[in-house]
């Protein structure tokens, strides 16, 4: 309570004794009646302060061997300067009224109480350096004290020695002598050291306000600068240093298109404003001005406005050089800095109007075929395990190619004529295409078809001619068996095996069960695999035999035998990555790759799509070098292209059960082993999870990051992005 009402009269005696225009200011925007009341509420606290010091002094005084006159000091110093400050307050205004009111009676007091010389010299010198002090707020506090003390010792033993015997008279005139000589002598010199002299530490101080309040330490160096002559030089200086804060900040093109917006606060033409300051935000507002054109310039009309600004940087770090202080050593340094940062723009620049696209060759989604046998890598173990199998036909075994969607199937099919030894003809079926289940006779057709197809491009087909659609019409199996044994012929003759691949063959199943086609098509498929010596059949698809429910695969292709297909190697998944053909000519900086491979688990269908999108990223900046800040982008993005294969895994591949597990793994929570063994086999045949000595985790850490974003919901790669996608948490 006694805080709240002590602040506004502390402030008005502040204005009075060290901000006079401040308070001449403030003073005029104040109704009569305002200025009034805020006189009288300021004189009670005067009031308080006079009497307090007067008490001290009279103290001091008798213990140091002066004499002090209580009564005429409280007399004449609280009652007649008093009463002259709310006099004159009351005719001369709030401000002249304040500091000839308590100015006035403090003097009245001090010299009708002590000796003038020694006593009013200790009391106007402990009065300064108590006021200044509790100004300074900080260390220094003790330091104006005694720089007051000192200062009143010396000018009460002048005053002591000089006026000692005028002042011993006790009339009329003496007493107005006394308080002429205290008031016109003491009191100016002591607002003369105030608040002319200049003030150590204040440009410390002003900048600390700026960096507080930047609006309102702006205004207050500004109004210091412009109407305190004394105090100018340290505002110029804190004003130098607020703008030099700023422009060491700017470090790029698009920071110094809004340098101009830094100088809104200083006046153009302002006569406080240090030498050459007009002349750097001329040349600065003109770079500030460029730099926005550039930012949406075409890139040729951005490498003329590169050349324009390093040109007006070099000029302009001339003239700051033989600019005086403070603006010529704190900016020169600024221009050298901005220059090599315009001239290293300038040459990316160049970089980039010289760049050449990067042509891409990853194919994200879509199978590799054949003439994209550059791009295909790795699977030398399966093609190995391939060739043994069909060597010895005598074997009699159908073959079946099991792997996870998108785990690159297809594209091992679609190449083996680029893989495989000539002594085979690869004949590719693939069974998602409409035809094959339009009925057993159509069926028959275009298996001939394909086969001879095959033979044709090979240049084999000496006699052997086209099916007809007709032909199988009627008896399709029978013509199908005929077919065949002249393809038989052809084998023997040019000692070729024929391997039919059928690609996904779970489709067969699809029209069996709606009737398209019937189940006599599966007992032809295992007659050809018992009986035809030239003839090896592969089967192809994302699951086993025991997996699919409608027919017992098992029963019709005996002693099938499995050739798994999964993830590359991780000197194949490097390959591809880094040489995907021989003309590929981006590049990676160190770590990227690795981190590829880890967050991909070597998928080659993932490594293309994330190959696909760093090459658009690339050929999007003009750069050749992919950063690990690339791949951050590009793996929100390759979330996003390859949802729907995340989504077939998380909804279509997985069971409630098995989904639950994969929420327990993601959120790091213990995994109950025993409770969800079968989803945990499951998983692990399914090739999603894999087992490591800490329990189970995800095989692939991108769909970790996938069921993060779309079944959690957080966005852990914008949250937590150097922690997940530069390494493992």
């Amino acid at each position: 309570m006694i805080r709240a009402y002590l602040k506004e009269p502390l402030h008005w005696l502040q204005l009075a004794f060290f901000k006079p225009v401040t308070l001449q200011e403030e003073a005029r925007r104040l109704t009569r009646k305002q200025a009034l009341v805020i006189y009288f509420k300021t004189f009670s606290v005067g009031f308080l302060f006079i009497l307090i010091l007067l008490t001290i002094i009279g103290i001091v005084c008798k213990l140091i061997g002066i004499s002090f006159e209580w009564v005429k000091a409280f007399r004449e110093g609280l009652i007649v300067g008093l009463l002259s400050g709310v006099i004159s307050g009351r005719i001369l205004g709030l401000d002249r009224g304040l500091v000839f009111g308590l100015a006035g009676g403090l003097l009245f007091g001090l010299c009708n109480g002590p000796d003038f010389g020694l006593g009013s010299g200790l009391v106007f010198g402990l009065a300064g350096g108590l006021v200044w002090g509790w100004r300074a707020r900080s260390g220094r506090w003790v330091f104006w004290l005694i720089g007051g003390l000192l200062f009143g010792l010396s000018s009460g033993m002048v005053f002591g020695r000089f006026l000692g015997p005028v002042w011993g008279s006790d009339n009329w005139g003496s007493e107005v002598l006394k308080f002429l000589m205290g008031f016109l002598f003491t009191y100016p010199l002591l607002f003369f050291q105030l608040y002319h002299l200049p003030l150590p530490f204040l440009s410390r101080r002003l900048l600390e306000l700026a960096q507080a309040d930047r609006e309102r330490g702006l205004v207050e160096i500004s109004f210091i600068a412009a109407n305190r002559p004394f105090q100018r030089r340290a505002a110029q200086k804190a004003l130098t240093a607020i703008l030099t804060n700023d422009l060491r900040l700017v470090d790029s093109i698009e920071k110094l298109a809004r340098t101009g917006e830094l100088f809104r606060a200083f006046p153009a033409g302002a006569k406080h404003l240090p030498a050459g300051f007009d002349e750097a935000r001329r040349r600065i507002s003109s770079l500030a001005a460029n730099a926005r054109r550039y930012g949406s310039g075409a890139l040729p009309t951005k490498l003329i406005l590169l050349q324009t600004m390093a040109k007006d940087l070099e000029d302009f770090r001339l003239v700051i050089a033989q600019t005086p202080l403070p603006i010529g050593v704190n900016f020169y340094p600024i221009a050298e800095r901005w220059l090599e940062m315009v001239k290293a723009t300038e040459e990316e620049l160049r970089r980039r109007l010289e760049f050449t696209p990067i042509k891409n060759p990853f194919i994200a989604g879509n199978a590799l075929q054949e003439v994209d046998g550059k791009l295909f890598k790795g699977r030398r173990d399966i093609i190995r395990a391939l060739e043994e199998n069909i060597i010895h036909p005598q074997q009699r075994t159908a073959l079946l190619l099991y792997g996870r969607r998108r785990i690159g199937k297809s594209s091992t099919l679609l190449n083996l004529p680029n893989l495989i030894s000539a002594a085979y003809i690869p004949v590719y079926i693939d069974l998602q295409e409409g035809k094959w289940r339009e009925g057993d006779g159509m069926f028959c057709h275009h298996l001939a078809k394909a086969v001879y197809r095959e033979l044709f491009q090979a240049e084999l087909s000496y006699r052997l001619k086209q099916p007809a659609e007709s032909e199988f019409e009627q008896r399709p199996f029978t013509e199908l068996t005929k077919y065949l044994d002249s393809v038989e012929v052809v084998s023997r003759r040019t000692s070729k095996q024929i391997l039919i691949t059928f690609d996904e063959y779970e489709r067969m199943e699809a029209g069996i069960e709606d009737g398209r086609i019937t189940i006599e098509v599966l007992n032809q498929l295992r007659h050809l695999v018992q009986h035809r010596q030239g003839l090896v059949l592969l089967f192809s698809g994302s699951h086993r035999f025991e997996e699919l429910k409608t027919v017992n695969w098992a029963d019709y292709l005996i002693n099938t035998k499995t050739l798994e297909l999964s993830f590359l190697e991780p000197e194949e998944a490097r390959d591809l990555m880094e040489r995907p053909v021989p003309e590929f000519n981006m590049r990676y900086e160190p770590g990227v790759v690795d981190r590829i491979l880890e967050l991909t688990h070597n998928h080659p269908y993932l490594l293309q799509a994330i190959g696909s999108e760093l090459v658009n990223q690339m050929n999007t900046h003009n750069r050749m070098t992919a950063t690990m800040n690339d791949l951050i982008v590009v793996v929100q993005k390759t979330l996003v292209s390859t949802q729907a294969y995340f989504h077939n895994t998380w909804a279509d591949e997985c069971s409630d059960e098995e989904r639950e597990v994969l929420l327990t793994l993601v959120a790091g929570e213990e995994i109950e082993q025993d409770h969800h063994w079968a989803a945990l086999q499951s998983l692990s045949r399914k090739e999603i999870v894999e087992k490591d000595q800490n329990g189970y985790r995800l095989s692939v850490e991108l769909l970790r990051f996938w069921i993060l974003k779309n079944q959690i919901g957080t966005d852990e790669l914008r949250g937590e992005a150097p922690v997940t996608i530069y390494g493992h948490h």
